[in-house]
């Protein structure tokens, strides 16, 4: 129980004691015999009941009221006690009495009034709170005055600022000493606007332990507040572990970007710079002390200054800070000096518009000179190409015309004297004159053969999807009498590649061709197979069991007119045309071989169509 009330309530004790004491007294007197009390009883009697109700009723102003208004009854006997036969000393007793009457009445109103206050405060504790949520809530609650005083409090605050045994605290136990005038300002404002919320003091624990606290208070009944105080203690204690956190994410990024080779500027919403790379000081020999926090004209201007047209790019950035608006590959150029190069540099600035962040911006500088160069030799090699096409043609053009017509006119003249002489010539100029023919008709095929290799063109916009299990069935029947006496073998789940049917018909037609014409065993074996492979080409094979090749010829085969063995049939350009064909869809083909063993030849043909950047002529 609080100290006030006990003091209260010894002082209803006196004020009883001395009424019992003052009646003792007077009944007393009766024995002693000093006159008759009977008068007096009835004015005690008259006057102690309003005395009492008036006490009782109006407190302390009532009391005294009822005091005064039982001397003014009692007067007459004081003042006249000849009108009377009581004894004037009885009349001082009665007064003395009717005084204990007063206070004993004050003392009953303010025990009853301190207990419907006692009430209404537990019914609002329990109406904010519950006395369930009261005790057992993870913040500290108060119960205090208006001058900070502690009358009740829970179970977190004993817990955390200690004086376990102890219901109640005075203001300077519990309040940091340089708060205390901070707290008594937020009770003030408690009690004249009713609630105050977010206020940051710190408490001070019985062991002298500071504690912050994030304070809610209201007022609840006249000059009694409820005061939680959220220990804070642990969530800054998170808070700085997650500013640490943060500061390291942060240096991540930064050193991050750092190491890239392009360049970066962030601007925040009020278009001053957060943070430039050092690619920007390499590009720019800029400091980024020069550019950080500086708005957006006065670094435009100071990149300005170090390209050839600094005007063009002001305009253009001034016009996307002011409008909002990207600004995508724009070309900037970096003049040459003593200590650094030429630079060509790619600029793009987008807006920041995120669900989170809006207003800012980022720009990106890529040094794309290496690029530019690349271009440029392309272009060179390009021209380059155009005028090697421009000469294949010409030599097309020559060896259709100007070389075949007179080999036509050479062969067509032998061929007509050979057949009206009709064997009058002599027998060396005959055997002279067909041997010349012979050579001649070989030419003839050379020629052949030349302007089909040199005219062998692949457009990859009219590859088709080719099924080379069907496409291998055709070869077959077309080299029909050729595979008499022959084990051919072919893979019964070939895949489908893209490409040009008759071209790819080809290479399989010349490489069992060869196959069977160079293979020395009695009974060939020519095997046709092919062999997933990792990347975007499937890897097909022609594999015999014929003498095998030299590893020193197995460049040397896919040359034009290339014959390992002059007296075997054929021109040589078999092989030559196969590698065309092939290079022409975007694939490889080379030999393995181990002599007396056999040959395979590999190649590769993409899974998709191959789309090649120069003129196919260009090969």
């Amino acid at each position: 129980m609080a100290r006030g009330n006990r003091r209260h309530i010894k002082l209803v004790g006196v004020c009883a004691a001395l009424f019992a004491g003052t009646g003792a007294a007077l009944w007393g007197t009766v024995g002693l015999g000093w006159g008759s009390t009977r008068p007096l009883a009835l004015v005690l009697l008259a006057t102690a009941l309003p005395v009492g109700t008036t006490a009782v009723l109006l407190g302390t102003g009532g009391a005294v009221a009822g005091f005064l208004l039982g001397l003014a009854l009692l007067a007459p006997g004081l003042i006249w006690p000849s009108l009377t036969d009581v004894r004037p000393a009885l009349w001082g007793v009665g007064a003395l009495l009717l005084g204990g009457v007063a206070l004993l009445g004050r003392g009953g109103s303010f025990v009853w009034e301190k207990k419907v206050q006692q009430e209404k405060l537990k019914e609002r504790l329990e109406e904010c709170y519950g006395q369930e949520f009261f005790e057992n809530s993870l913040n500290i609650i108060h119960v205090v005055s208006d001058k900070g005083n502690v009358s009740r409090r829970n179970r977190q605050s004993k817990e955390r600022l200690g004086w376990a045994s102890r219901q109640s605290l005075q203001i300077s136990e519990y309040v940091h000493p340089e708060d205390i005038e901070r707290f008594k300002d937020m009770l003030k404002t408690v009690f004249e606007r009713g609630e105050v919320r977010g206020e940051i003091l710190r408490f001070v624990s019985e062991g002298k332990r500071v504690v912050n606290v994030e304070i809610q208070a209201r007022r609840v009944l006249g000059k009694v507040a409820v005061l939680e105080a959220q220990d804070r203690s642990e969530i800054q204690a998170l808070e700085q572990k997650l500013r640490e956190q943060e500061a390291r994410y942060r240096f991540l990024i930064e050193d991050g970007i750092d190491t890239l080779d392009l360049g970066v500027i962030l601007w925040d919403e009020k278009r001053r710079v957060l943070w430039a790379n050092r690619a920007v000081e390499e590009f720019f020999r800029l400091h980024r002390e020069d550019l950080v926090g500086f708005p957006s004209d006065r670094v435009s201007e100071r990149i300005a200054q170090r390209l050839h047209k600094p005007e063009e790019y002001l305009n253009l950035t001034r016009q996307a800070f002011r409008s909002g608006t990207p600004v995508q590959g724009e070309i900037v150029c970096t003049p040459k000096g003593l200590d650094h190069p030429e630079r060509v540099i790619q600029f793009r600035s987008i807006p920041i518009e995120t669900a989170r962040y809006r207003g800012g911006r980022i720009d990106y500088y890529a040094d794309i000179t290496q690029l530019k160069r690349l271009e440029e030799d392309l272009r060179k090699e390009k021209a380059q190409l155009d005028e090697v096409n421009k000469k294949l043609k010409e030599f097309n053009y020559v060896v259709s015309h100007d070389l075949r017509k007179p080999a036509r006119t050479a062969l067509g003249f032998i061929k007509t004297i050979l057949a009206e002489t009709n064997g009058n010539l002599p027998e060396q100029v005959r055997a002279d004159l067909e041997k010349a023919q012979g050579r001649l008709e070989r030419m003839e095929v050379l020629i052949d053969e030349l302007l089909r290799f040199c005219q062998i063109r692949v457009d990859p916009g009219k590859f088709e999807q080719v099924d080379l299990s069907r496409l291998l069935a055709e070869v077959r029947e077309d080299l029909g009498p050729v595979l008499q006496n022959v084990n051919l073998t072919v893979s019964p789940d070939l895949p489908k590649v893209w490409g040009m049917t008759s071209l790819l018909g080809e290479v399989f037609q010349n490489l069992i061709e060869n196959a069977v014409k160079f293979n020395d065993k009695a009974l060939p074996v020519i095997e046709v197979g092919w062999k997933p492979s990792r990347g975007d080409s499937y890897l097909l094979y022609v594999r015999d069991n014929g003498p095998g090749i030299e590893p020193d010829c197995l460049e040397i085969i896919f040359g034009i007119f290339e014959k390992l063995n002059p007296e075997t049939e054929g021109t040589g350009a078999g092989l030559a045309i196969c590698r065309r064909i092939v290079e022409e869809h975007g694939g490889k083909i080379w030999a393995e071989s181990e002599v007396g063993q056999g040959t395979t030849f590999w190649f590769t043909i993409p899974k998709v169509p191959v789309r090649k950047g120069v003129d196919h002529d260009g090969h």
